[in-house]
C-alpha cells in the first residue's frame, strides 16, 4: 500500500474530486472523494473523457445532445464517447432503443462493476486493485475514538439503507441438506415485484421475462484476488453478482455479463449458499425503498460491505425482514458452522452450547442453512439493522 500513497495523478485533482461528487449525486451511497478514490479513477480516465463526464453532469442526454456538449469534431468524439461507456463512466438508460440517453454513473452500483468487468486481464487490473483496496485500509486507519463515534452517529441516522438482505425459501430433508423451493406458480406483477425480500420471487418474475444476467465475475473477489488475499471459503469461480431488468442490458452488451435463465439462477443460488454466501439485494439509486436492479452472492469474507465491517473500517446498515431464534439448543453438536458462516459474528457455539446475539443479527439465514441438526430456525422481523463500527480488537479480518 505505500506504493499507492506516492502515486502521482494524471489528471488534475480538483476534476477528480468533482467528477466523485457529482457520481454521488447519481444515488444514496456516498463513496467520500478521498486521495485513494480519486487515484483509483485517475488509473482509468484522461483529462479530455474527465471534461466531457463534467460537462455532462447529472444531466439525461440523447447521443447528440453529448456530440454538441463536447465541441468535438464526431469522430473524436464518437471513440472517446465509446471509451466512457465502455469503462462504465457513462450509464445508458432505454438500451437499444430509439429513446437510448446517457448519464453519469454512479460509483456503486453502476461504475465500479463495469470496470471491474473491463479489466479482466487488462495490464492496469492489479494496479486497480491496489489502489482501490487501499481506500478501505485508509478507513480502517480512521478506527479510533472520536471518529469511530462520529462514523457510528452518521451510518445510525442516515435516511435509508443502501441495500436489504435477501431470502431464500428452502426444505431440507431428513440429513438437513437444504434445497431452494422453486415453486411454478408464482408470478408476481410488476407492481408488487417489491417491496418483497424473496430472491425466489424475484429470479421467477425477472426469469419469465429473460432479464437475469450474471456477471462474468464476481467484483469483490475478483478485488481480493488481485491483492493476493484469496476467499478464505473458497468461493467457486463460477459464482457472481447478479442483475435484473433492463438496466443491466450495456453490461450484457459489453461482455461483462451473461445471460442467464430462471434455472440457472437457482442453481447458482444454491451452489453459493452452500459456500456460504450471504444475499444482498441492491436496489435503483442505492435506495432500499425502491426496486431491485442487483443481487450480491458473496461470502463475509470477500463482500465488500460485510469485508469493511469486519475489518473495522466501517459500520454495518441493512434492511432486514428475519431475526435467528435458538429453537432447540440440547439438538446442538458443537461442529461451528452457524458460528463460521454467521456474516457478523452474531453466533457462536460454547461447550455445544449455541450463543445468540440478536442485537448482531441481519436475518440471512446462513445459520439455518448450515445447520444439519434444526437448532435454529428464522422469524419474522422486518427492520433496520445497524451494527457500530467493530474496535480493532472485535475484527475478524486483520490482513
Amino acid at each position: 500500500m505505500a506504493k499507492n500513497s506516492e502515486t502521482s495523478l494524471r489528471n488534475r485533482k480538483g476534476d477528480l474530486r468533482k467528477l466523485v461528487m457529482l457520481m454521488n449525486r447519481q444515488n444514496k451511497r456516498f463513496m467520500p472523494p478521498f486521495d485513494p478514490i480519486l487515484k483509483t479513477i485517475d488509473l482509468m480516465i484522461t483529462q479530455n473523457e474527465l471534461d466531457l463526464l463534467l460537462k455532462m453532469g447529472t444531466g439525461l442526454y440523447s447521443h447528440e445532445q453529448v456530440a454538441a456538449l463536447s465541441g468535438m469534431h464526431h469522430e473524436k468524439f464518437n471513440v472517446l464517447f465509446e471509451a466512457l461507456k465502455e469503462k462504465a463512466f457513462v450509464g445508458i438508460q432505454h438500451p437499444e432503443t430509439s429513446e437510448e440517453r446517457y448519464t453519469i454513473n454512479p460509483f456503486i452500483v453502476g461504475w465500479f462493476e463495469g470496470v471491474v468487468s473491463y479489466l479482466i486481464g487488462r495490464p492496469e487490473e492489479k494496479e486497480f486493485a491496489q489502489r482501490y483496496m487501499s481506500f478501505f485500509y485508509s478507513l480502517r486507519n480512521l478506527n479510533f475514538f472520536p471518529v469511530r463515534k462520529v462514523m457510528n452517529i452518521m451510518g445510525r441516522h442516515t435516511p435509508v439503507s443502501n441495500q436489504s438482505v435477501g431470502m431464500v425459501h428452502e426444505s431440507k430433508n431428513a440429513k438437513g441438506k437444504s434445497t431452494i423451493i422453486i415453486n411454478e406458480a408464482i408470478h408476481v406483477s410488476d407492481s408488487n415485484i417489491y417491496p418483497t425480500n424473496s430472491i425466489n420471487d424475484m429470479i421467477m418474475e425477472y426469469g419469465r421475462k429473460s432479464i437475469i444476467g450474471q456477471f462474468k465475475a464476481c467484483m469483490c473477489r475478483q478485488m481480493a484476488s488481485n491483492i493476493d488475499d484469496p476467499c478464505r471459503f473458497k468461493m467457486p469461480g463460477d459464482i457472481g453478482c447478479m442483475g435484473f431488468g433492463e438496466k443491466i442490458k450495456p453490461y450484457l452488451k459489453y461482455g461483462y455479463m451473461r445471460q442467464i435463465s430462471r434455472e440457472e439462477a437457482f442453481d447458482i443460488i444454491q451452489k453459493a449458499r452452500d459456500h456460504g454466501a450471504i444475499h444482498t439485494v441492491f436496489h435503483e439509486k442505492d435506495d432500499a425503498n425502491r426496486p431491485q436492479g442487483g443481487l450480491c452472492n458473496c461470502c463475509w469474507d470477500c463482500c465488500g460491505i460485510f469485508r469493511c465491517y469486519n475489518m473495522g473500517a466501517t459500520p454495518l446498515r441493512y434492511s432486514c425482514y428475519y431475526l435467528a431464534k435458538i429453537t432447540d439448543s440440547s439438538r446442538c453438536t458443537g461442529c461451528g458452522k452457524c458460528e463460521k458462516y454467521c456474516p457478523t459474528a452474531a453466533i457462536s457455539v460454547l461447550d455445544k452450547q449455541v450463543v445468540l446475539d440478536i442485537n448482531k443479527c441481519i436475518g440471512c439465514g446462513q445459520c439455518v442453512h448450515q445447520c444439519a441438526r434444526s437448532v435454529i430456525q428464522l422469524i419474522a422481523d422486518k427492520r433496520t439493522a445497524f451494527l457500530p463500527m467493530l474496535k480493532k480488537s472485535e475484527t475478524r479480518i486483520t490482513a
